[in-house]
């Protein structure tokens, strides 16, 4: 008999906090957070509250997912502990999140994994044995595949619900393209803050990870339906990417000093290719290591954080917003022990915050 949708998020997902497989003293970074989201610290009384959320996915207006990954990274790990970071900074400084959000928890990320592609038949079965004790089904195991999984899932059961991701490294963005793609086929944009470009086809060989992602999403919508922002670490030169690519990029040397411009610009361009649902892709490196420290690969002379919010909110006013992430948050990378007084976590909880107003 084949799993309803309600039994495969339960397979695929866990409480906010969960989804890193910390069974020692990492584990105990979930606590404070999952105190202000489900009001309690006990276990048993968190995972009644999650399952509740689950329940309530049907009427969101936005959902909510972590994807608690660094595999895909390739610099400095513990964007992991992003999502756990970027919520205890939201619930501190907000409170509750804004009415029509559900927050459907984590996807379970075994660490040592990321694509079920990557791995032999004899892997992903031993680690369905121990994920999926007693079931039988050919269900996923890397985190990304998951995600994906888990997304088209939301997707069935609440084909209206917007989509707030939080990452994890940058990868965790191409199983929210093909939710793009599923809901919105061909038809929908990217706006992408990041310092990098992510448009390698693969990087040593590998298809998905944090520096392929955007190259691949080309491929699910007209390539001009991708800006990028920021972009200011490459070894290449722009020309090289827009000569290769019918893309538009602003390059972080670009933006100072014109940035209303820039903001109206980047609105003009989908509005002439009569693009209307958007997608908000924000790598925290896309703004400057001064403000945004806490990262795999920080770079200088980036954006200042009240221009990436005025592009999100102008995206807002003119189109529509389906969804959008915050990625390579990487709290540890601070040394700071509480997360939610953690510099990035709290700018990260910032555009989590204005890309909920910009949805709602």
């Amino acid at each position: 008999m084949s799993l309803s949708a309600q039994e495969k998020l339960r397979l695929y997902l866990r409480p906010a906090g969960r989804g890193i497989y910390t069974p020692s003293s990492g584990a105990g970074h979930a606590k404070p957070m999952q105190r202000l989201l489900y009001g309690t610290e006990v276990a048993a009384e968190a995972e009644k509250k999650w399952q509740q959320s689950l329940d309530a996915l049907k009427a969101a207006a936005v959902v909510l997912l972590g994807v608690p990954s660094d595999t895909g990274a390739g610099v400095l790990r513990g964007a992991n502990f992003g999502p756990l970071g970027i919520r205890h900074a939201y619930l501190k400084k907000f409170g509750s999140y804004p009415r029509g959000v559900c927050d459907i928890g984590d996807v379970l990320c075994v660490p040592q994994l990321l694509h079920d592609e990557m791995l032999s038949s004899a892997q992903i079965a031993a680690t369905r044995a121990e994920i999926y004790p007693g079931k039988t089904d050919l269900l996923p195991v890397s985190p990304l595949s998951m995600a994906e999984a888990a997304l088209l899932t939301v997707a069935e059961v609440n084909p209206k619900a917007k989509l707030a991701l939080l990452g994890g490294d940058h990868s965790v963005s191409w199983p929210a393209m093909l939710w793009c793609d599923h809901l919105f086929p061909k038809t929908f944009g990217v706006v992408h803050f990041d310092a990098h470009t992510d448009l390698l086809e693969s990087r040593l060989g590998i298809k998905y990870c944090y520096a392929t992602w955007a190259f691949h999403a080309q491929a699910l919508m007209p390539p001009q339906h991708l800006v990028q922002l920021g972009v200011r670490a490459s070894a290449k030169k722009k020309a090289h990417w827009t000569e290769k690519y019918p893309i538009q990029q602003f390059w972080a040397s670009e933006i100072p000093f014109q940035e209303a411009s820039v903001v109206d610009r980047v609105c003009q361009h989908f509005e002439k290719l009569g693009c209307e649902h958007i997608y908000v892709s924000n790598d925290i490196d896309g703004t400057d290591i001064s403000a945004a420290p806490a990262t795999g690969t920080p770079e200088a002379e980036g954006l200042r954080p009240e221009f990436v919010h005025e592009v999100i909110q102008a995206l807002g006013k003119r189109f529509e917003v389906i969804g959008g992430d915050v990625v390579e948050v990487a709290p540890p990378l601070s040394g700071q022990k509480d997360f939610e007084n953690e510099k990035t976590s709290i700018l990260g909880a910032d555009y989590l915050n204005t890309l909920f107003q910009s949805m709602l």
